[in-house]
């Protein structure tokens, strides 16, 4: 049956309709609503502090969505992309005692499963210290406590499986015996340093107060000089011009004693006698002498 023109045209709206009524239907059932939005970003916020990158990403990525209010997606779309970056992700790789790769291996972290079989792909892990627990299908599990880096990512992760095993049966080879010890030898005494003579120690202290005396005085003259230049210059008494002419020689003979007395300190301590050596354990030490008719050499060995 052929339906008129307009009567096609009713049906045809009726149908679009309704198939836009489902759509609306069936994205506002996906989309959260702003109560969902609001607890999300608030929960995102305190998942972020505590270093629970996971569980913060999939709170950002609720509080994103376009149905959200403005301010939550403008807040939670740069959140989502700093967490991407920083979340830290591992890539697992399990090897028996012989090398070969076992792929049958399930993973966990701090008791939770993070992966039930080996597949070469990136696993997110939030950062901080975890215990990683690999169970193969056939053979004892491996516990491996690990410090998880933020923004480390692709962290090669790999484990040798059965590895106790293998060397509890190996059987153990005999131990070579010990040599027997050897006896000590006596130490050497420390080379005698030699002495510093008074003479360098009494020159050096009338270097330092040669110096000193430089110091204090030539500071003395040049503040009253500044002080006569900016009262009395160019008219000043020469009773003045001459206590500072004073204080400037005074200046320059503690410069010039200071320098001769240290330069002397330090000849004096390159030129002092170096001390006696003790005699080296073992040595013989020989000495002449003469006893009446008898001469010879004596000595102790």
């Amino acid at each position: 049956m052929t339906l008129p023109c307009p009567a096609r045209a009713r049906l045809a709206l009726s149908l679009a309709a309704a198939a836009a009524l489902s759509l609306t239907g069936a994205l506002a059932g996906a989309a959260p609503d702003k109560q969902a939005c609001a607890a999300a970003y608030e929960r995102a916020q305190g998942l972020r502090r505590a270093g629970r990158l996971i569980e913060a990403r999939d709170a950002l990525v609720t509080c994103s969505q376009p149905t959200c209010p403005a301010a939550a997606v403008a807040d939670c779309g740069p959140w989502l992309a700093e967490v991407e970056q920083s979340l830290p992700s591992v890539v697992v790789a399990a090897r028996d005692a012989h090398g070969r790769e076992r792929l049958d291996v399930r993973v966990l972290v701090d008791g939770r499963p993070l992966a039930a079989a080996l597949d070469g792909k990136a696993l997110p892990v939030d950062p901080g210290p975890h215990t990683f627990r690999f169970e193969p299908a056939t053979g004892p599990a491996v516990e491996e406590r690990v410090l998880i880096r933020e923004g480390e990512k692709n962290r090669p992760l790999t484990v040798t499986l059965g590895a106790e095993r293998e060397r509890a049966a190996a059987p153990a080879s005999p131990r070579p015996l010990a040599p027997p010890p050897a006896s000590p030898r006596p130490l050497a005494p420390p080379p005698a340093e030699p002495s510093v003579p008074g003479l360098v120690w009494a020159s050096g202290a009338v270097g330092v107060a040669g110096l000193a005396v430089f110091a204090v005085a030539g500071a003395l003259s040049l503040r009253a000089e500044a002080d006569l230049r900016a009262t009395c210059a160019p008219r000043c008494a020469k009773e003045e011009v001459r206590a500072i002419r004073v204080q400037h020689a005074i200046a320059d003979v503690g410069l010039g004693v200071g320098v001769v007395a240290l330069g002397a300190a330090a000849w004096l301590y390159m030129t002092r006698p170096a001390a006696a050596q003790p005699p080296k354990a073992g040595a013989t030490a020989l000495r002449p002498f003469i006893a009446g008719t008898a001469a010879g050499v004596a000595g102790a060995f």
